[in-house]
């Protein structure tokens, strides 16, 4: 199974996206607004519960929303995979998402942002509550609530999944919806490609992903090379433009090997207060093509130019924590 990710704040259009996109991959699309206000139609006691959250422009409580999607991942069988909309909202239920998935024996394959503007978000909102009655989009003050809920809780989410290499953002505002839609389909085929693994690994299957990372706002693409979810170790190839920007990090399970194959780059490591304690040129007339960083090793890396590194460390893949990141 596949687990997409449609993203962005209220009234970016992910509904209006959802149905071509699960239609041509043959995704199971949750709403989690349109499961709650189907309980809300059915008058249930979860529905009333939601109706007054919902009305003052607050969350659902997780425990509820993530026993809804689980319930749906267990009973569609027949879809290639699901298209969350709506969820997560927040850190934790990100984590808990994660979670939720390594005990499937899976995990989220690529997050979708649609991006615009709060005063965009603000139109939209009061459009809808006009041709659709929704009483929860009317008001002003619970528009500005739930414009401030998005940047409080649900905007760190990007940060999150940029750290993990899956984040792909769109410009809700390029255009109408079908301008967007390309857009959408657009990045689609490029995360579809990459799903499915190459037994070679040739500079076509470079360029292709280097193409994604000058697409890409990280400036950087991973393409995954193990064979499977089951797989027992992380081996990956990684796309880094001059300009992108990772975090100062360390993996406390196993050490990783990091291989240059093209351009040049520095591997930085610090101690516990951050500070820089030693720099390893990679690439051009150093000679040095590889680093082994061993468990625990603050670390980073700063581009000069493109470079395509192959990446591998023991044990399956997971996100950083915080206490993993400076």
């Amino acid at each position: 199974m596949k687990y997409y990710i449609l993203f962005g704040p209220p009234g970016a259009g992910k509904g209006t996206q959802a149905g071509a996109i699960s239609k041509k991959y043959n995704l199971k699309h949750i709403s989690t607004g349109e499961m709650l206000r189907a309980e809300i139609a059915a008058g249930t006691e979860l529905g009333r519960q939601a109706k007054e959250l919902i009305d003052a422009g607050s969350l659902v409580p997780d425990s509820v929303v993530e026993g809804m999607i689980e319930n749906t991942f267990n009973t569609y069988k027949d879809v290639a995979g699901f298209l969350l909309d709506g969820f997560p909202r927040t850190l934790g239920q990100a984590s808990d998402l994660d979670q939720m998935l390594a005990r499937r024996g899976e995990k989220v394959n690529a997050v979708i942002s649609i991006m615009i503007k709060d005063e965009t978000i603000k139109q939209r909102l009061q459009h809808r509550a006009e041709i659709e009655g929704r009483a929860d989009d009317a008001n002003e003050e619970t528009i500005m609530n739930r414009i401030r809920t998005y940047h409080k809780q649900t905007e760190p989410l990007i940060t999150y999944y940029k750290n993990a290499g899956k984040y792909h953002e769109i410009d809700g505002e390029c255009g109408d919806i079908e301008a967007v839609r390309k857009a959408m389909l657009k990045v689609f085929r490029g995360i579809d490609k990459l799903l499915e693994r190459q037994v070679v690994l040739d500079n076509a299957l470079f360029d292709q992903v280097q193409k994604l990372a000058h697409d890409s706002p990280r400036l950087r693409m991973n393409y995954d090379l193990r064979n499977s979810e089951e797989d027992q170790s992380q081996r990956m190839i990684n796309v880094m433009l001059p300009g992108t920007k990772t975090a100062i990090h360390r993996h406390n399970l196993s050490s990783e090997t990091v291989m240059l194959l093209r351009g040049q780059m520095d591997t930085v490591f610090y101690n516990d207060k951050g500070v820089e304690m030693q720099r390893i040129h990679m690439g051009g007339d150093t000679g040095v093509l590889g680093v082994n960083i061993p468990k625990g090793q603050w670390h980073t890396f700063e581009v000069h130019e493109l470079s395509i590194i192959f990446m591998a460390q023991d044990g399956p893949w997971s996100p950083l924590s915080k206490e993993n990141m400076l």
